[in-house]
């Protein structure tokens, strides 16, 4: 898990800087800014701001106060979120990162969650009653939870050396991400690969690695396909996580772990890969077990 640095950033100037959409800003307090310069800057670096990703932080993620920050556009549009493109620029180095940025509860297109927010809870029982209710409050904590969480399981799995995006930072209603694949050719969804039987072969093998390693710590993925599954120069890298769920935890957990297994298998199978579907959840479900 990503642990808490200590900034000389006050918390009142770090709300008062959020990219918060309007549902985000109502579960927070209004606050007043401290600096003595009350206009903010567009271009600042955000990543002081944030809650960082976990350490050891990479050697090529820049984390200067001085760097300058630019948006490039959009990339690509999702269920829960959009992706945009930010250039994070510090003398000659140069991040381009994948910005997800979640949109209002009410405009996602994936809103159907209770089967996985079974066994979420908050620990304050007024605050799961609203959310549980769907009033307006527990609608804003629900797209918290969902942002919430797909940070930290990035972070946890990307710290066990997972084939996941390294999480930079998260802020309001964003999280920064690993861009996968050049800026000007991003890594394609395995749905549009033609990957030959060895290349196919090679690609399942990673995927059943990286399945043992998140049952193993408690992760479902819960919506897995070829549709959010990255393939880089022959690397498997998969995303989207925020409906992720424990196995045990959640009632659903393992007849989600299943549909994961079916839906991959489906595509490996008919590239010709012996995936044994049947077999490989048997085996997940005893590591879940464990």
């Amino acid at each position: 898990m990503p642990s808490r640095r200590k900034y000389q950033y006050s918390r009142d100037a770090a709300m008062a800087k959020k990219r918060n959409t309007d549902d985000f800003e109502r579960m927070h307090r209004s606050v007043a800014s401290q600096w003595d310069d009350d206009e903010v800057d567009p271009e600042a670096s955000t990543y002081l701001l944030a809650e960082p990703g976990p350490d050891p932080v990479p050697d090529w993620v820049i984390t200067s106060d001085e760097a300058r920050q630019y948006e490039l556009g959009f990339l690509k549009t999702g269920k829960e979120a959009d992706v945009h493109l930010v250039e994070r620029r510090h003398g000659d180095r140069v991040n381009i990162l994948a910005v997800k940025r979640y949109r209002k509860f009410e405009d996602r297109m994936f809103r159907n969650d209770a089967r996985y927010r079974a066994g979420r809870r908050t620990g304050e029982s007024r605050l799961d009653k609203a959310i549980s209710h769907g009033n307006r409050i527990g609608m804003a904590f629900r797209a918290q939870q969902w942002l919430t969480t797909e940070f930290e399981i990035l972070c946890r799995l990307w710290s066990l050396g997972a084939p996941v995006p390294y999480p930079v930072q998260q802020l309001g209603n964003e999280i920064m991400l690993e861009l996968i694949g050049p800026p000007d050719d991003t890594a394609p969804r395995l749905v549009n690969t033609r990957p030959d039987p060895d290349e196919a072969i090679a690609l399942w093998d990673q995927l059943v690695e990286a399945l043992f390693t998140m049952v193993g710590v408690g992760v479902v993925h819960g919506d897995l396909s070829p549709y959010n599954i990255l393939v880089d120069a022959g690397r498997l890298v998969i995303i989207d996580f925020p409906q992720a769920v424990d196995p045990i935890a959640n009632p659903d957990g393992l007849s989600l772990l299943q549909r994961d297994v079916d839906n991959v298998s489906d595509w490996f199978t008919r590239r010709g890969v012996d995936c044994r579907a049947a077999d490989l959840y048997a085996q997940l479900l005893t590591e879940a077990m464990r």
